[in-house]
């Protein structure tokens, strides 16, 4: 097998901390009603960072880990629906900040909450032609999209950025499944000052069928059995979904892996956010085989293979 590896991850989040109870004050809800919902805590909004900001914060933390030199970076791709500006991208800003060669090939991609995992399958393509390193960020600003009214929704997202290097090895283990099935009205958020809107439990009743078969399309894809799997991390969306989930996956459930209760939902960042905080407290160790499955608007979904191989 060949493919990907991650050699570096780094994180950032937005820069004010806001708990259940202070969202209680805003709208008709409460902490006890939050947690038995969904399971977060609370979560961070971007008052004063920018998108770009929040990219650039966990694309450096990645850069470090991974002990390269940012001119050999090739392709610099940011997963979000949430572009600070329609054009230049997220990832223009970024490689402008971070200093990447003129040669960088940047590019955002709009995946929603599968976003991540597609931008990790495109770089697996890229990179297997071109080599050098590819910078993947999954960076989200989802706070001036909520309607602070609406308790279904404003509760649940969060801003933040994850960031993972990745270069292509031909020992790497790396797989890709996934697919769309086109859906405007179970989930989605209109343009020109357009408010996040979702039919709660035709997310749910979507996302608990394709997580598991994504999951298990990547094992049989590869020959692998669930004990072959050290981690699973999917997207941090619902405590109640990744649970489901890993119920029909496993009787190891500790192998998923949950840090929504601190960040909420934060899309696109939402996995490689968690891929950070693993490494960060030693549980995602150098060698470690992960699947990680994403889901959202769109209806995109989408699992991988992936490996972490950090340099140090």
């Amino acid at each position: 097998m060949a493919g990907i590896k991650i050699i570096g991850l780094g994180k950032a989040q937005g820069d004010t901390a806001v708990t259940n109870d202070e969202l209680a004050e805003i709208v008709d809800t409460s902490d006890r009603w939050i947690r038995e919902k969904s399971g977060i805590r609370s979560r961070f909004f971007a008052r004063e960072k920018s998108n770009a900001d929040m990219a650039a914060e966990a694309a450096e933390m990645a850069i470090k880990q991974a002990g390269i030199c940012r001119e050999d970076i090739r392709l610099c791709m940011t997963a979000t629906f949430t572009p600070d500006d329609h054009t230049p991208s997220v990832s223009c800003n970024t490689a402008g900040r971070l200093g990447l060669a003129e040669s960088v090939l940047c590019l955002d991609v709009n995946g929603a909450c599968a976003g991540f995992i597609y931008g990790c399958s495109l770089a697996d393509g890229y990179l297997r032609r071109e080599g050098g390193y590819g910078l993947i960020i999954g960076s989200e600003k989802i706070s001036p999209f909520m309607d602070m009214e609406d308790r279904g929704t404003c509760v649940l997202f969060g801003d933040g950025a994850g960031a993972a290097v990745v270069e292509y090895c031909d020992d790497a283990d790396f797989a890709y499944a996934g697919g769309c099935i086109p859906n405007r009205e179970v989930l989605h958020c209109a343009g020109a000052g357009g408010k996040i809107e979702m039919a709660g439990q035709e997310v749910y009743r979507f996302a608990v069928s394709k997580v598991p078969e994504c999951i298990s399309g990547i094992l049989e894809q590869t020959c692998l059995s669930e004990a072959d799997i050290d981690h699973f991390v999917c997207h941090q969306a619902n405590e109640r979904i990744i649970d489901s989930a890993a119920r029909r996956i496993t009787k190891s459930t500790q192998k998923f892996f949950k840090n929504l209760y601190h960040y909420g939902n934060t899309s696109a960042a939402s996995i490689p956010i968690a891929l950070c905080e693993m490494e960060e407290q030693n549980i995602l160790r150098p060698g470690d085989r992960t699947i990680c499955t994403g889901f959202g608007a769109g209806l995109t979904y989408g699992s991988m293979l992936i490996t972490f191989c950090p340099a140090r």
